[in-house]
């Protein structure tokens, strides 16, 4: 009896500190967005796609408190994911993006209306339940030649929209935000195979890996195309685009690159199926309600 109460006191008290693992990291992750969305709007639009860009942001000051939430952020996540389960963790992941879309119009002092509001927590309410019924990475198999191709095709796209294409997308933040998120789920792909030659190997041998390095460069790029989209669009239009976007495009990769299945089956696939149809039209509903607030504001000043 006492054996078991005990037991019972270590499991709540391990989910009430995964749940305040989870609300830490949402809440980083939301105040880095809006830092790093400030220090990316304030800087020069002639830098948009450009590595300078990258340069000037890293001298900022919002950038790089930014960029430490991030970190914190991502121990957090860690952790919460390490000891709960992902539907603990994800429903308050989720709200990261909602409450710096939230703190931005505060911070900015720009109107929100209740449909707004509505449509950012169905947002996440779908993007919750998009990736927990979504099937898991198999197991700890590395592609090779499927992951090589898959790099290349991060590292061509990354490359080709900040020179080729650079001038065709500057000043197109959502088209930025959807290549941006694309590029971010090919670096999801890589964490899972770096975690897993860290795990297998060590650290000091992953460094002769090239995923490591791939997962570097496709960083990067995916960085500076997601700073130049901030720098084009308000964050209500831009980090819905991104925060969703992500996960999308690295489910639909792995299916090539891991041989994972898009959809569970049975139920699920029709939950999935109707949990993007809902994100795809409050995103809908966001963008436009953006714009027209964002037109009123200005137009009263």
């Amino acid at each position: 009896m006492t054996s078991t109460y005990i037991l019972s006191v270590r499991l709540r008290i391990r989910d009430l500190v995964v749940v305040l693992l989870s609300l830490l990291a949402a809440v980083c992750f939301g105040m880095a967005a809006v830092l790093q969305f400030q220090a990316s709007a304030s800087s020069a639009r002639d830098l948009n796609l450009r590595f300078t860009l990258l340069w000037r942001l890293l001298a900022n000051p919002r950038f790089g408190l930014g960029a430490a939430f991030d970190v914190v952020g991502g121990a957090a996540q860690f952790f919460a994911l390490k000891y709960g389960s992902v539907p603990q963790v994800l429903p308050i992941l989720a709200s990261g993006f909602v409450l710096a879309i939230l703190l931005e119009h505060f911070l900015a002092r720009r109107p929100i209306g209740v449909g707004d509001v509505v449509a950012l927590l169905v947002s996440g309410a779908a993007l919750v339940v998009f990736l927990v019924v979504s099937p898991p990475a198999s197991g700890h198999a590395i592609y090779v030649s499927a992951s090589m191709a898959i790099g290349a095709l991060g590292i061509v796209v990354g490359l080709a929209t900040v020179t080729l294409l650079r001038p065709a997308l500057a000043g197109h933040g959502r088209i930025q935000a959807m290549l941006g998120a694309v590029l971010l789920g090919v670096v999801a792909i890589f964490e899972r195979e770096v975690g897993i030659l860290w795990t297998e190997e060590g650290a000091l041998r992953t460094l002769e890996h090239w995923e490591l390095w791939v997962l570097v460069v496709v960083g990067a790029l995916a960085l500076l195309v997601v700073q130049s989209a901030f720098q084009s669009q308000s964050l209500a239009q831009v980090l819905p685009l991104v925060t969703v976007g992500e996960p999308i495009a690295a489910i639909a990769i792995s299916t090539i690159a891991l041989e994972t299945p898009l959809f569970r089956g049975g139920t699920s696939t029709l939950e999935s199926v109707a949990a993007l149809a809902i994100e795809i039209l409050a995103l809908i509903y966001l963008a436009r309600s953006e714009v027209r607030v964002d037109a009123e504001f200005h137009d009263g000043h």
